[in-house]
């Protein structure tokens, strides 16, 4: 375990002093007089009565767990778990940040920081030099403005879980697809794309668009432009007719995540494109054999699907944000724990030793390589705007009610009009 930073050491100690029963000094406009000793007065705050309090979903919240007694026993300061699942950090860390009633440290996404940083809700953070044992891209996801706000341990791209026992090797283009699956008896669906019944979700359709040249927003310099919105760009409506077209010919189907999903668990569908968070499902079971490929090519493009960046951060309300910085560096960016978070919850990780440790892990190479061609989610706040509109009008295209230009045209109007530009 790293040593403690020095400003840890530091803060402990003035409380160890605070401790000490020595005198109290008084000062006045005139004079300064140095007061008795008063047994009696306890102080208010010792290293013991501090206690961060961290939110995390229940994957991680067993990491964090495992090493807050080794904290507690070298600094003395408690650390409390408190499992709050995902998808409702962001929302719950809005409201009680402000009111102190947050925590001192939060599992969060990068696509989360522009609007969190916005409301001024997570502190930056200083890696010093142990920001050279992650990798730029991740720290670039969890950065807004050139500043730093996040610790990132893993990055998450989505790609395509194959049925080995239907198809033994994954096809290189999508547009060998159609005749696999024809070629198949007793298939449910060929390719599950999340997206359609009752379920919105433009995430795991994005792929389709960034292969032809579609894209979100403009980049200049770096910087994103609102103004120039892309889903109804000639690239975006390309992908999205070459989805319309699968559609069409019953290659993809109108699912939503759970049907999609419950089908290749079945092993009657032979492919499912989502992420790594479902690694640890399909490890679990016995029924279908699978293996995992970067999303084929589509119309001679490559798909860049969106990268997403998990990452800790600080609550910028907290009231032990040095303690709670130290907990991070000290005991969360380490080789130890970074291998631990991957165990326990294997996407492809941003951490020097532990990326060299899963070299030769099939699966996680399969992620890599398609993180490796991904873009990351505009982590501006504008992104709110897009996913709505975006992802309404997908699922009318994925339900037949929209042709793919119209969906897209759409989308991009409602966009353009939300965000006054």
């Amino acid at each position: 375990m790293k040593r403690l930073s020095l400003s840890l050491l530091g803060v402990l100690a003035l409380l160890a002093a605070a401790c000490g029963g020595g005198g109290a000094t008084t000062t006045t406009s005139a004079t300064t007089t140095t007061a008795a000793p008063t047994p009696t007065a306890a102080p208010t705050t010792t290293a013991a009565s501090i206690e961060l309090l961290v939110w995390a979903d229940a994957n991680r919240a067993a990491v964090v767990e495992a090493i807050a007694p080794v904290f507690a026993e070298e600094t003395g300061v408690t650390v409390t778990v408190e499992i709050v699942d995902f998808g409702e950090i962001r929302s719950q860390v809005q409201t009680a940040a402000p009111a102190g009633e947050g925590p001192d440290i939060f599992i969060g996404a990068s696509d989360w920081v522009g609007e969190l940083a916005t409301n001024g809700v997570i502190e930056p953070l200083d890696l010093g030099a142990d920001a050279a044992d992650f990798t730029q891209a991740s720290l670039d996801a969890v950065s807004f403005g050139g500043t730093l706000y996040g610790l990132p341990h893993a990055v998450e791209a989505i790609a395509l879980y194959y049925n080995t026992d239907l198809v033994p090797e994954a096809p290189a283009t999508f547009e060998e697809i159609p005749a696999i699956c024809d070629a198949l008896a007793d298939i449910s669906n060929c390719v599950g794309v999340p997206g359609g019944g009752d379920g919105t979700d433009p995430y795991h359709q994005y792929p389709f668009l960034s292969a032809t040249g579609g894209y979100i927003f403009g980049v200049a310099d770096g910087v994103y432009d609102t103004a120039d919105v892309g889903l109804d760009s000639e690239g975006a409506i390309a992908g999205g007719q070459f989805l319309e077209g699968l559609i069409d010919d019953g290659v993809v189907g109108s699912l939503n995540y759970d049907g999609a999903k419950n089908l290749f668990l079945e092993g009657t569908e032979p492919f499912w494109i989502t992420g790594p968070w479902e690694v640890g499902t399909l490890s679990d079971q016995d029924t279908v054999n699978w293996a995992v490929a970067k999303i084929p090519t589509i119309a001679g493009g490559t798909p860049s699907p969106f990268i997403g960046v998990q990452a800790f951060f600080l609550n910028a309300f907290s009231e032990n944000k040095v303690v709670a910085q130290s907990f991070l560096l000290d005991f969360v960016a380490t080789p130890e724990t970074m291998a631990a978070l991957y165990e326990a919850d294997p996407r492809p990780p941003v951490y020097s030793s532990v990326i060299d440790a899963v070299a030769d892990d099939p699966v996680a190479s399969a992620f890599g390589a398609s993180a490796a061609d991904g873009q990351p989610i505009p982590n501006i706040p504008e992104m709110g705007s897009i996913w709505g509109p975006w992802g309404d009008n997908m699922l009318l295209l994925r339900n037949g009610e929209l042709s793919a230009e119209e969906a897209l045209t759409n989308a991009a109007t409602a966009v353009r009009e939300a965000l006054g530009s």
